[in-house]
């Protein structure tokens, strides 16, 4: 009969799309992968995988496969927690969708803390963008996920915290001495732009007003739009609180008016939060008052 850790080497092998990470997430050599995945195609006397010289695709069965073991894996989660429940522990498995934005400032704290104070809740991180977190709350792939308002209305929305969102520029751009900034200075500029699908605020700003960036560069990842910035490639808007990793240099600067994010926690309204939901977002909010301002 298949085993619990078969489903698991095999879900995850899907995930990750190649033995080498794999391995490396379930602390397993490749080759131990890989003799898993035979013993459970063994088990089931079916194909599951064509493994191609730079990666692997499912066959037909085995993306009827990979989907029910995706329930049962989801309901074996769902099962450690409800133990934990009537336990009244902080324990199980809790799955948190992140913003690429937040885990960079907010979550390193805010796991450091369970790890000391209640090490038995095994958290389950899972990056994307609003959209994808969006949907994985709606269908069940995650208990919990940071979004910014607005959001779905079908989801509980928490708030966490308020994020001021600054333009920012090299220390030799000819708007660096300006104190305050209007949106509109920014008509004509060279723009390194978040992607949407990552960060919708910035985009909402510039329609609101009939701004049509010139965007050299459009980007996913945070870092990478700071150090751009910073090398005088263009201006960029980004949440105040991303700039506590700032290169030294870098210049920010406040709007006449503000411009705010609000980042939450939010859950679907069909589901009771376990405690350890409950103390994730109680801390997520701890943390986050050092963000403020």
């Amino acid at each position: 009969m298949a085993t619990l850790a078969q489903y698991i080497a095999f879900h995850t092998l899907i995930d990750t799309g190649n033995f080498t990470e794999t391995g490396l997430k379930l602390n397993l050599t490749q080759s131990s992968i890989s003799h898993t995945i035979s013993n459970l195609e063994a088990e089931l006397e079916l194909s599951l995988i064509i493994r191609n010289r730079n990666n692997i695709a499912l066959t037909s069965e085995g993306k009827i496969v990979y989907e029910h073991i995706s329930k049962i894996l989801q309901q074996q989660q769902q099962l450690e927690t409800a133990v934990a429940n009537l336990k009244n522990l902080i324990g199980g498995t809790l799955s948190v969708g992140i913003l690429p934005s937040v885990a960079l400032v907010l979550l390193p704290k805010v796991l450091a803390y369970f790890e000391q104070h209640h090490p038995n809740l095994n958290i389950r991180l899972m990056e994307g963008d609003y959209d994808q977190i969006e949907d994985w709350l709606h269908n069940g792939v995650v208990d919990i996920g940071f979004l910014v308002q607005p959001n779905s209305k079908n989801l509980v929305f928490d708030a966490v915290f308020d994020d001021e969102l600054v333009c920012i520029m090299a220390k030799d751009h000819p708007l660096a001495n300006e104190e305050k900034l209007y949106i509109e200075q920014l008509q004509h500029e060279r723009w390194i732009m978040p992607k949407r699908s990552i960060d919708r605020d910035v985009s909402r700003i510039l329609s609101e007003h009939k701004i049509h960036p010139n965007i050299v560069y459009e980007l996913s990842v945070d870092q990478v739009i700071l150090t751009m910035v910073n090398e005088n490639l263009g201006i960029s808007i980004v949440p105040n609180s991303l700039l506590h990793h700032a290169p030294t240099n870098l210049i920010r600067k406040k709007f006449y008016k503000s411009y705010v994010r609000h980042v939450g926690i939010a859950h679907k309204h069909s589901i009771h939060l376990s405690p350890g939901a409950l103390k994730f977002v109680e801390i997520s909010k701890y943390f986050a008052s050092s963000l403020q301002g």
